[in-house]
């Protein structure tokens, strides 16, 4: 929703009323999918924020969104009610969390949690303007309803300014860099669309060639989903949500629902890069509602499988979701043990240190990413088990041999007194 603040000082219009533009957008944005469980899940909000309904609340919610994929569910991608919905799920248990938090003293939140926590319940129409902002109902971003009130009460523009926030162009940008996004993930389907690697002809080739086809299909599907959210994330800056102040030259930032760093993305060697430059806001989400909240577990390990199966629950019932999550706590696991064994080992450390293995070491680095990535993503793409396992089965099962693998050579490791109790210990508790 465009407030009376950010239109006045990004685009220059004037005279806009909130109660019309948020009406207008729930309206124009929800068409062509059942209204009435949308209407449902918002008119529960402010009964679900009491503290007596708050934690059955959220179980209703995520239950509620979990059978409409069982009864809606397919083998290929839904475009149906339920792909909007999961987007409307996270907000609204978001929106519940910060209602809970605000309630709480202030000594006993954390920062992120000052950040968000609302002393008040939202109003209906509030909600309902943050769960159908026309830039973020649909694929995201995530975005709390702090950041949606600052936006519409004029903080973020600043009303005091005669100077308009320059939003424009990097709107601009960010929608131009998601065109060129999807134009190499389209030209790329044409050279390697999804079929071939599910075809005898893929299966018949040699391993090697096998796993650098893999490698260049993963990282053009993923394509797919950064031109969204690059296109996503431009409607949000042109509207005026994602300011975030000024840097230290004075120039205005427009990077507050930021979910994609490209260029952190392309250039990363690590899977911890990836993740931190890749689905951003999702990520943060789930850190802030449900990783940070499970301390009560007392290790980090059962508090990561946690949030990676509530990540799966909220994609779907597909096995394929399941399979990518269980993926990605191996292939953390096995990095960060491997990060704190060479810190721990002076004379690799020293090796990989040096100037000379620098280029080779990151080239060799960046092979694995590409292919890491493509491997792992391979079942969220493919959805069903007849499928990637098929892929799969091609390749030999390759990284699960050496992901499964791996706690058995570092148990010998360190049985062999190579690796120290302390490394051992600092690895779990990272």
């Amino acid at each position: 929703m465009f407030s009376q603040g950010a239109v006045d000082h990004s685009l220059g219009i004037s005279d806009l009323d909130i109660n019309n533009t948020a009406v207008w957008s729930i309206i124009s944005t929800r068409g062509g999918y059942s209204q009435l469980e949308e209407m449902m899940s918002l008119l529960s909000v402010p009964v679900m924020c009491s503290q007596m309904y708050f934690k059955s609340g959220e179980k209703i919610r995520k239950g509620y969104l979990l059978i409409g994929y069982y009864y809606t569910g397919t083998q290929d991608y839904d475009i149906k009610w339920t792909m909007p919905h999961c987007v409307l799920t996270l907000r609204l248990i978001g929106v519940s969390y910060d209602v809970y938090d605000g309630r709480k003293e202030m000594d006993k939140l954390t920062q992120d949690q000052k950040k968000s926590a609302l002393g008040n319940i939202p109003s209906l129409l509030e909600i309902g303007g943050h769960t159908y902002f026309f830039g973020g109902f649909l694929v995201g971003p995530q975005f709390s309803m702090k950041r949606y009130l600052n936006f519409v009460s004029g903080v973020f523009a600043g009303r005091g300014k005669v100077k308009k926030p320059e939003c424009i162009l990097p709107a601009l940008s960010r929608l131009a860099l998601g065109m060129v996004v999807l134009g190499v993930f389209q030209i790329g389907t044409l050279f390697i669309p999804e079929h071939y690697i599910l075809s005898s002809f893929f299966e018949h080739e040699t391993f090697w060639k096998k796993i650098f086809i893999m490698t260049l299909w993963g990282k053009i599907v993923l394509y797919k989903y950064i031109a969204c959210w690059l296109l996503s994330e431009g409607s949000c800056i042109m509207a005026g949500l994602t300011y975030n102040g000024q840097d230290e030259q004075g120039n205005d930032l427009w990077d507050g629902c930021c979910n994609v760093k490209l260029w952190e993305y392309e250039k990363t060697s690590n899977f911890d890069g990836v993740i931190k430059s890749f689905n951003i806001n999702t990520n943060l989400w789930v850190a802030q509602y449900i990783f940070k909240r499970l301390k009560f577990l007392g290790n980090k390990l059962l508090s990561q499988a946690a949030t990676l199966l509530f990540l799966a629950l909220w994609h779907g019932l597909h096995s394929g979701y399941y399979v990518c999550f269980f993926n990605e706590f191996m292939v953390m696991k096995m990095e960060k043990d491997v990060s704190s064994l060479v810190d721990r080992i002076p004379t690799i450390k020293a090796v990989l240190s040096s100037g000379a293995f620098q280029i080779p070491l990151y080239l060799l680095k960046k092979c694995y990413v590409l292919f890491g990535m493509s491997y792992c993503v391979a079942p969220f793409v493919l959805l069903s088990a007849s499928r990637w396992l098929k892929v799969y089965s091609s390749l030999y099962y390759v990284c699960h041999i050496i992901y499964l693998g791996w706690p058995v050579v570092y148990f010998i490791i360190k049985k062999m007194g190579l690796v120290s109790k302390e490394v051992s210990n600092r690895s779990k508790s990272d």
